[in-house]
């Protein structure tokens, strides 16, 4: 497995983008429509735009500024500092207190919604102008986006990627400030950054929150992948179904084609509601259901990669894949049907695959001396922890050590699950803290040993991650595998005494170092 090429770094921020010479002579009739426009003060004046902009503190003189309604804070209450910034034209749904001779006002009824819009006619509809594959589902998004830009690159493709972990134009990798999908504004302009850059495609992911707050408005997909669905984020979406319906949402701004994972029973379900609402676009599915389009066969997972077979109607290709596990066969697969349907052939699609990068966090083996092996991975669901504990347990040779916790302020319904998975699946559990956030780190690991204690005995539980990682470490035998589940590729913790630096990896090999283990 080759490391993910980082030659360029760069730092993005989402302001570092100006639009070409046609965007700077926009004025706010070409970013609105009539009917999107409830009332305009101040109307006559009608100067041009330099830019659009939803945080007053990346306000300049001449911009747009869109007073949007956030998680912790309203835009509204912003206005007269972004008018202090230069702001030229307020757009807001509410009314405000103050109104001045020298600036356009323009009430609307949906800030959020309308921020996608004209961000993507400010920037000359980017998206219209590369070709867009956008990948959701509860797991695997982040790895398929890696193997489908590595596919496209070795065509000869110069491609764009947006995700978990970073985003990337060519080989300038850029920080996306921890956001899996930025706002609108910022989404559409790394759009017109990739274009201008020379980029023919984009690949990138669609979390179930970006799509619910409008932050994919007016981004044209040409292709969309769905890769599974299973518990997550029910408390911010409450329901399975609203869970559901938030993913299903990039299906309808898809022109292509849908590409659905056929085993999932809610991909069999994504396939009746795109037929329901939209009988034209092309559906293809896989997995290894016999009405599969793609039909995925002898899988073989070992310590050294994954071999299968994939046959669809005459075509029959045995792949593969320098990465782990049966679950990452699966998003490899979805990669591969989207770059068949963009022309992209076998040679290209198995050479990449045959040296996938090594997706930081995410079945990432960490390189040491000892006798037993270590292995970091980002699940924090129960179903990517199955899959996890599952994989690794059909290779190891020793016991499975899994360190692992869940989240403080989010859905509590998963700890239970994951504590019962863990004591079946993993031979000792070290039931640990993983971003508390607000919450009393103990009462989460009571509501996970709660389930844990009915089936096994075999688990301890250190609520601080550090001491959670030597007992771990100084615990394992040879032959053993201590797998990290939850942080990845995270370099922070949360927790009640605020954030503090935590890289699950940096940390591993300082304990290894400062404990002296295997020496």
């Amino acid at each position: 497995m080759r490391p993910v090429d980082a030659r360029a770094q760069l730092r993005y921020n989402g302001t570092n983008f100006k639009c070409d010479d046609e965007g700077e002579k926009m004025n706010y009739r070409d970013l609105l429509t009539e009917e999107e426009i409830l009332e305009v003060r101040n109307g006559d004046r009608t100067e041009a735009i330099t830019d659009v902009a939803y945080d007053s503190r990346r306000v300049g003189p001449g911009a747009m500024f869109v007073a949007i309604f956030g998680f912790a804070t309203d835009g509204h209450r912003f206005v007269e500092a972004a008018i202090e910034q230069g702001a030229a034209v307020i757009v807001h749904q509410a009314d405000l207190a103050r109104y001045h001779d020298d600036v356009v006002y323009l009430k609307v009824t949906d800030c959020r919604r309308l921020l996608g819009h004209i961000a993507s006619r400010f920037f000359g509809h980017p998206s219209e102008k590369i070709t867009v594959t956008g990948i959701t589902g509860t797991n695997g998004k982040t790895s398929s986006t890696y193997f489908l830009t590595g596919i496209l690159r070795a065509a000869g493709k110069k491609c764009a990627r947006m995700g978990t972990i970073d985003n990337q134009i060519g080989d300038a990798v850029l920080d996306n400030k921890g956001r899996t999908t930025s706002e609108s504004r910022d989404t559409q302009a790394f759009i017109a950054e990739a274009v201008a850059a020379g980029c023919s495609d984009l690949v990138m992911e669609a979390s179930s929150q970006a799509l619910d707050l409008d932050r994919l408005t007016d981004v044209h997909f040409d292709y969309a992948l769905f890769t599974n669905l299973t518990q997550d984020h029910l408390d911010y979406h409450k329901t399975f179904e609203a869970y559901f319906e938030a993913k299903a949402r990039l299906f309808d701004q898809t022109e292509k084609a849908a590409i659905i994972n056929r085993d999932d029973p809610w991909g069999r379900k994504l396939i009746n509601r795109i037929r329901e609402r939209h009988p034209k676009l092309k559906i293809i599915t896989y997995g290894e259901d016999p009405a599969a389009d793609y039909r995925l066969s002898a899988v073989d997972c070992t310590t050294g990669g994954s071999t299968f077979t994939l046959q669809a109607g005459d075509e029959k290709e045995t792949i593969f894949l320098d990465v782990l596990g049966r679950f990452m066969v699966y998003n490899a697969v979805g990669t591969i049907i989207a770059a068949r349907e963009q022309g992209i052939d076998w040679a290209a699609i198995k050479a990449a695959l045959a040296d996938a990068p090594v997706v930081e966090g995410r079945m990432e083996r960490i390189k040491t001396n000892l006798d037993f092996d270590i292995v970091v991975d980002y699940a924090h669901t129960p179903d990517a922890l199955e899959n996890l504990l599952k994989t690794v347990k059909e290779l190891a040779r020793g016991r499975v050590i899994a360190v692992f916790g869940c989240g403080g302020d989010r859905d509590h319904g998963k700890r239970p699950l994951m504590g019962a998975i863990a004591a079946k699946e993993a031979d000792f559990s070290v039931l640990t803290s993983d971003n508390s956030r607000s919450e009393d780190p103990e009462a989460i690991l009571d509501d996970i040993e709660a389930a844990v204690r009915p089936i096994t005995d075999q688990y301890t539980r250190i609520a601080d991650r550090r001491e959670a990682t030597v007992y771990a470490l100084t615990h394992a035998r040879k032959d053993d595998v201590v797998i990290f589940a939850g942080k990845g590729h995270e370099k922070t913790e949360t927790s009640r005494n605020g954030v503090r630096p935590y890289y699950e990896k940096a940390v591993i090999l300082d304990v290894i170092e400062q404990e002296k283990i295997g020496k």
